[in-house]
């Protein structure tokens, strides 16, 4: 990967009706040093709360007009960016650009929780750490390899130094606390290793792993006197579930087959009733029709015989004409030349035949009628007898039914008597084998044995890498002219610095604030040199405690080997070292001795008088 790193620019104070106040910083070598309680630690511990810090600033009296604490920053991802939080503590904003830009927009910007949470970008450890490369890293937090995820304040401890910690005995990688001391060695390795903890995979300790199995083993227990109570009092004889429930299906079986055989023949009768009633309905339909044709047809008979007789009338009359011909009128008596006919004889002939012939064709039809009519009075007899044999077999399958019903009901009401008894002996079975599988896990539970300490997984920072460390440390103390060899190792036991055979936390205050300088600049320069992940800056409080004032300075007297250091030019040189490290790092450091005449132009310095009739004279 490419070495990302931040760089801080400025720190501002504002408030509503004050003045704002800043500290500009730059890449390289930043210097603050002056008169004590002008505000050089508060601004360092400010820059560390609006990095993340849930520790609330010192509630002096100057920052009282003050609400408003500003950092701005240049990151590798997201460039000149600007972090804003309250004096009081709470969430952050995120600003784009610098404050200058920030003052000329007046806008707001995006919230950033205070609080650590990898799985979103949302808070400002998570922002910070993907600006250098390591959002996404975990590390273990006991030698098991518990793990959790990278928290920027686990960086913090790295890259920002106050004065209390920089005298302390204890290493530069660890804060004391041994409940801590596991997650503070991961990060010291993931920094000089870039490889994190998240391949690692936990075992239990044995006294979790005891507690945790005796639990498990007392819930086992719990369950298994719950089930032995129930079939104590609900299956008397348990044993024989089985061969009960063996009687109990094929018993299910038979009256099954007995159900389905009694429905099978229900289905059937219903059908076949349903076929007989349709057949009786179309029967009856016809028996209608035939009813009403005979009516009808009864009708046309008299049509035909009231036809004939007037047809026969007609050849009657004419015959009677014709038998008058030549004659008296029989009615009047005229003779026959007063007699004047308009139809001739030839006419009334011709009528009679006409009605001779039309009687023959009723005849004929009244034949083809009657042949009809004894057709369908046949018809009707036999459709009368069909639907007498229909409404006999209707009664029979109505009767099967009625008889085939209370079988059926009888078998529903058996399987449903056995349908209860078979799903109790169900649940008893069910109760064995969970008795059963109880009883193999609680034998598995106690056969169980701790994770020997072999196959835990091997945590810190590999011999190899210590060593090249620890070179880099020695070349800084040459650099600073430390006296002595500057041989130095690194103690795995402690992950402290061992100097020339001497554990560094044996020194005095000074000498331990000195190596402790040394351990976070080597650091830093180790990674930027093999392109490992850093914050990309080192702020030191108070690193040249050697050169104080025995006399009025709260740290007391000087020890022999401060008094040794302390007549060495290792100040000198220790910021010329610094200075000439390069723009890619920065270095911040915080100081109450003065400063050497040659740094003003090759860093940044700024001095707080604690006069305010002569230069700054503190902060605010």
């Amino acid at each position: 990967m490419t070495y990302q790193n931040l760089t801080l620019n400025e720190l501002l104070f504002t408030g509503t009706d004050a003045p704002s106040v800043s500290w500009t910083l730059q890449p390289g070598l930043n210097v603050l040093y002056g008169a004590s309680n002008a505000g050089k630690s508060f601004a360092v511990k400010t820059i560390d709360f609006l990095l993340g810090s849930s520790r609330l600033l010192p509630d002096i009296s100057e920052r009282r007009a003050f609400d408003r604490a500003w950092l701005a920053i240049n990151g590798a991802v997201s460039g000149d960016v600007t972090l804003m939080r309250a004096l009081a503590g709470g969430a952050l904003e995120l600003h784009g650009g610098n404050i200058d830009l920030i003052k000329q927009r007046k806008s707001n910007g995006r919230h950033l929780s205070a609080r650590h949470d990898h799985a979103s970008p949302d808070n400002v450890s998570q922002f910070l750490l993907n600006e250098i490369g390591l959002g996404s890293k975990f590390i273990a937090i006991d030698v098991n390899g518990k793990k959790r995820s990278l928290s920027f304040r686990d960086l913090a401890r790295f890259c920002i130094t106050d004065e209390t910690a920089i005298q302390a005995e204890t290493s530069p990688a660890e804060s004391g606390q041994y409940a801590t001391s596991t997650a503070e060695r991961s990060v010291f390795k993931l920094l000089t290793t870039g490889a994190d903890d998240s391949a690692i995979v936990p075992v239990l300790d044995r006294k979790t792993f005891r507690t945790s199995t005796a639990a498990k083993l007392e819930v086992v227990d719990e369950m298994l006197n719950a089930v032995n109570e129930e079939l104590a009092a609900d299956y008397s004889q348990a044993e024989e579930l089985p061969a009960q429930y063996e009687r109990i299906e094929r018993t299910w079986a038979a009256a099954q087959e007995q159900l389905q055989f009694s429905q099978q023949s229900i289905r059937s009768h219903l059908a076949r009733k349903r076929e007989i009633a349709q057949s009786i309905s179309r029967f009856e339909q016809r028996r209608e029709q035939i009813a009403i044709n005979l009516g009808r047809f009864e009708q046309l008979e008299e049509v035909y015989r009231s036809d004939i007789e007037r047809l026969e009338a007609i050849e009657e009359a004419g015959f009677l004409l014709t038998l008058g011909e030549g004659k008296e009128c029989p009615l009047c008596g005229a003779s026959v030349d007063a007699q004047k006919h308009v139809h001739s004889l030839h006419d009334i002939q011709n009528a009679t035949d006409a009605a001779k012939i039309e009687i023959e064709k009723i005849d004929r039809q009244r034949v083809d009628l009657a042949e009809t009519v004894a057709n369908l009075d046949a018809e009707g007899i036999r459709t009368q007898a069909k639907l007498a044999e229909l409404d006999s077999e209707l009664q029979a399958a109505e009767m099967q039914l009625n008889q085939l019903a209370p079988k059926a009901n009888q078998a529903e009401q058996q399987l449903a008597e056995l349908m209860s008894v078979r799903d109790k002996v169900r649940h008893g079975l069910a109760l064995l084998e969970q008795r059963k599988n109880l009883s193999l896990r609680r034998d598995e539970l106690a056969a169980l044995k701790p994770t020997p300490k072999v196959e835990r997984p091997r945590l810190g920072v590999p011999t190899s890498t210590s060593h090249d460390f620890a070179q880099v440390v020695s070349h800084v103390l040459e650099a600073w002219q430390f006296p002595g060899n500057r041989h130095v190792s690194f103690d795995d036991v402690t992950h402290d610095l061992r100097i020339d055979g001497k554990n560094r936390r044996d020194n005095g205050k000074g000498v331990r604030a000195i190596t402790h300088a040394a351990f976070k600049v080597a650091l830093l320069l180790f990674c930027q040199e093999r392109d490992l992940p850093h914050p990309g800056f080192v702020i030191l409080d108070t690193p040249l405690l050697t050169y104080r004032d025995p006399i009025h300075s709260d740290a007391g007297e000087l020890s022999q080997d401060e008094q040794e250091l302390a007549n060495t030019s290792l100040k000198d040189f220790f910021y010329e070292h610094l200075a000439e490290a390069g723009p890619s790092k920065q270095f911040i450091v915080v100081e109450n001795v003065d400063v050497p005449a040659s740094i003003a132009s090759s860093a940044n310095v700024e001095r707080f008088t604690g006069d305010s009739a002569a230069g700054r004279a503190g902060l605010f």
